[in-house]
Formats: C-alpha cells, structure tokens, sequence
C-alpha cells in the first residue's frame, strides 16, 4: 500500500491526464506522429535529469530513467517546459502524447540505471525519511500516470556488496519497488548479455529488432552468446576510498533495428583516479563490447569523468546525444572528443537537451559545431532500418515545435 498520500496524487494525477490536450495536427511544424514500422528514441528534457522514451516499430512502450533531480536554480536548468508540474508528470505526459499514434496507454518497460535522483527521482523536500511508503517521484511518478508492466534494475532485490546510497531517495526508491512487487507487478534484475529480456510486442514482425543487454551492477557482456564477466575484483580487498560506485554500476544497453543501432549507458564513467583504481574504468569494456553504433547517449551526461577516449574509439558514432541539464555539463574535453574537433579527425553531429549560459562561456570554442544545445532530441529510424533523422523538439512550451530538423543520415553496413 502506498498510503493516502499517494492515493490522492494518483486520483489528481489521472484527472490532468484527461485534460491533456490532443495532438496537434499541424504536422509542418510538428512532429509528425510515429508510423507503425518506425522506431522512436525521445531524449526528454525536463531540466531536471535523464529521461528517454522509446516507441518501437509494433508500439513497444520503454522508458530508460525519470529524473527529478532537487537541484537548484543556481546550478540547474531551468525545469521544462515548466515548474507548474513535476518531471515525472511531464515525462508521463510526453510520452503519452507520442504512444497516442501507436494505441498505447501505458509502458510495457521501464528501466533505472542507477539509483541516483537524477534517473529514479528525488524525493521533494519536506517529504523525505518514509520507508514503509513511497512518495510518487520520477520513475514511480510515472508509473501512476502510464502503468509500467515490467521495472528492470541493476540487482534488484538483492545488492550484495553493491548497495546504492544511504539516502532517502534510495529508500524511495526501493518503497517502490517493494509496493510493486507485493501487488504482484513485475520487478527484475538486468540479465546481462541477454537479448531475450526486452523484447517487442510482436518480435516475428520485426526480427531485426533487438536489445542486448550489455551491463549492469559490474558485470559486463564478453561479446560471445550471453556470457557476462565481472569487471571488478575482489571487493573485500578494495580500499574503501576506491570502491565502486552506484554510477560504475549503471545498466548499458544496446538497441539495433535493421542496420541501426544505438547505445545508451547510464553514468557510466571512465574515471581510475588517475590509474589508481583501474577497475572503476567499467565504460571502455563496455563500449568495446558494444562496437560501433549509429547514434549514442553520452554516459554521465558528458561529465569530466565520462566519455573517455575509448568511447568515441569504440562506438565511433555519427551523432551523439548529451543529456545534460547542470551547470557541468558537459565538461571541455569530453565535448572536444564527442563532436571529433581535432584536426583532420572524423566531425560527429552533437545535440544537447541543456547548454546553461555559465557551460556556454566555457565551452565557447566549441559552441559552433554543436547542432543544438536545448530541447527534446528525437530519433526516428525509418521502417525499414536503413536510415533515420533527428528533430530537436522546443522543450521550453508544451506544444512540441520542431526547430532543427537532421538528415537523413544513411546506416552503414
């Protein structure tokens, strides 16, 4: 049980739903709407974390993450499209309105990479220390407004020596999952190098569909069948300075259709402490297990920690999407690497969900070759898994102009 509080939520939380309005027909300056055979990665942007609905070619419903990151207006974006409601209604909402196109009320899967507030939701202030009920925040926001079948975590219920932070957002977190599964939902740990864990609706329709699960809680696929090895030693014998971390812990996936693909890490880092602890380095395994791919979200948000040289090394992607909203992000050198500013070195498109104005005068030199630094970023792959396009969609109203249209850039073989 959720308790009243929760309960008065859901009942206000499905009455805004109804009033929500249609999706607008003017398709010129629209987006137009998703066509069965088409596959749809929505980079939302809140302001206020990570948040990525995708729509696949039958209408699978998935969401990676709900942030609602309690950060401040001194050091985040400013919340989008506005503060009139919370993340995880605008993500529900967002979401909603695209699934309208494919008949879907309601998300077959959703995923936390790691438990952190910025991916699962923070708890508002004034509300946190409940352990016996959860506060609806992100994920758990969302799951009130479009049902989630099947909730995927790292390792949950059992962390081993891997346990997330003590906060009240974890326990949050963790309320959830626990009301979930005593009502009998769905609740599962990623089975790293599996392919068979998420998958369509209808897989005979589209058998060149498939999401490979890559990482997840240190484990980290071998790149034969579904092998998996563990990417950190003997954690007994760790310094405790040197640890592993809830972001080396993140889940990576894989996603292709046809000759697309696409990769998506969490906040997976690169970061040895200066060669000191070379087994928090989880996200060069990773990638170099991945391979090259289309398009890629930027691990951390292109933190200083993140997006190492093996990153664009190894996914050597034609666009790369930062989901960023903090004043950090991304740092210098990791936008040097992903949009490829070297001399003679291969260019890559980069698009932003948030560029703040102090990240801006510090990134300045590069500012020139990003291709957007606000907004939803939108990937289309076309039905036949050849080719795709990217909008990037006005975060900052609710009526989903598009203002940059990309492509469309052809797969390669």
């Amino acid at each position: 049980m959720v308790g009243a509080l929760a309960s008065g939520y859901f009942a206000i939380a499905e009455a805004k739903l109804r009033a929500w309005p249609a999706f607008a027909a003017d398709v010129e300056s629209m987006l137009p709407p998703w066509t069965p055979g088409e596959f749809d990665i929505h980079h939302i942007d809140t302001g206020r974390g990570n948040a990525t609905f995708l729509l696949g070619p039958d209408g699978t419903t998935l969401l990676i993450d709900c942030g609602a990151s309690n950060d401040g207006p001194d050091s985040s974006a400013p919340a989008r499209p506005n503060a009139s409601h919370k993340p995880g209604e605008w993500v529900a909402w967002y979401a909603l309105k695209q699934a309208r196109a494919a008949g879907r009320n309601s998300l077959d899967y959703a995923i936390a990479t790691h438990i952190h507030p910025d991916h699962v939701g923070d708890v508002p202030v004034g509300e946190e220390g409940h352990t016996s009920r959860f506060v609806p925040t992100g994920l758990s926001q969302v799951d009130a407004l479009m049902p989630v079948e099947t909730v995927i975590d790292r390792s949950y219920p059992d962390y081993g020596l891997l346990q997330p932070p003590k906060a009240s957002f974890t326990a949050n977190y963790l309320a959830w999952l626990d009301a979930r599964r005593r009502a009998g939902k769905r609740v599962e740990r990623l089975e790293v190098g599996s392919r068979e864990q998420i998958r369509l609706r209808e897989a005979g329709r589209f058998p060149g569909f498939s999401v490979r699960a890559l990482a997840a809680n240190g484990r980290v696929w071998t790149g034969k069948g579904t092998e998996s090895r563990q990417a950190f030693p003997d954690l007994a014998k760790v310094p405790g300075a040197e640890l592993p971390a809830e972001n080396n812990c993140s889940i990576a996936l894989r996603i292709e259709y046809g000759r697309f693909s696409y990769f998506t890490g969490g906040d997976l880092n690169a970061d040895t402490h200066d060669g000191r602890a070379p087994w928090l380095d989880v996200e060069s395994a990773v990638v170099e297990a991945c391979g090259r791919v289309e398009v890629a979200s930027a691990d951390h948000h292109a933190y200083f920690d993140a997006c190492g040289p093996q990153f664009t090394k190894s996914l050597d992607a034609q666009a790369y999407v930062i989901p960023s909203w903090h004043v950090t992000h991304p740092a210098q050198a990791q936008l040097e690497r992903l949009i490829g500013a070297w001399p003679n070195a291969q260019p890559h498109d980069v698009f932003a969900t948030e560029m703040l104005p102090a990240n801006k005068l510090f990134n300045a030199r590069w500012l020139r070759q990003m291709k957007s630094m606000q907004g939803h970023v939108v990937v289309r792959v076309a039905s036949d898994g050849m080719s795709y396009r990217i909008f990037v969609v006005d975060s900052s109203t609710e009526d989903g102009r598009v203002v940059l249209s990309c492509g469309p850039y052809a797969c390669r073989e």
